[in-house]
């Protein structure tokens, strides 16, 4: 009898998945991973506000691997080819929703917010559409704070107070590039939990 799979093993199926498309169309596959790892750092931090579960944290994770996929095919309008790239490969291990999920967080890492009028985000219900929002607002911020593809940011610390989410980061010297598009990205966030970012490098 075939042995069934926990949501465990699955997620981390997506990912080794997520990973092997990263490493074979990515030109730059270094500044992928470090926003991954800061974009998990803002989700792990802001748990007690966006009340997400482990498997939109895997979204989040093959999202931010692969949203620069489509620099493979051409620099002006990428994060559109990086969605349909995405659409385009499938994925063996996950569903529709989470492909369409995924390729939706690739679509918005930057430009256009997610709209009902857009082809991926219409195919979605209502609560993935929710999710893809949620998550996208953290991906924007987290490439932001590696504008310079130099990975020069560290560490992230995230803490709600009264009406702003202060965003406190450590990096090896000074960055105000990463600081200047991390603000200019942060509207999404603003818009989806209603709350002012601040930033503050320590």
């Amino acid at each position: 009898m075939k042995r069934l799979r926990s949501p465990r093993q699955m997620h981390r199926e997506i990912i080794d998945e997520a990973r092997r498309l990263m490493n074979r169309l990515d030109p730059e596959p270094a500044h992928a991973v470090q926003v991954c790892r800061l974009a998990l750092q803002l989700f792990d931090e802001l748990a007690p506000l966006h009340q997400l579960n482990q498997e939109a944290r895997m979204l989040l994770e093959a999202g931010a691997l692969l949203h620069d996929i489509g620099w493979s095919v051409s620099e002006k309008g990428h994060n559109k080819h990086s969605a349909r790239l995405i659409e385009a490969h499938g994925f063996q291990n996950a569903s529709t929703r989470q492909m369409l999920q995924i390729a939706a967080l690739a679509r918005y890492h930057r430009k256009a917010h997610p709209k009902s009028s857009h082809r991926i985000f219409q195919q979605l219900d209502p609560e993935a559409q929710s999710q893809v929002r949620c998550l996208a607002a953290l991906l924007r911020i987290a490439d932001g704070l590696d504008r310079s593809h130099l990975n020069l940011v560290e560490r992230l610390h995230a803490e709600v107070r009264d009406n702003r989410c202060v965003l406190s980061f450590e990096s090896r010297q000074r960055c105000p590039s990463e600081l200047w598009a991390a603000e200019r990205k942060s509207g999404l966030f603003e818009e989806v939990f209603g709350l002012r970012v601040e930033f503050q490098p320590i």
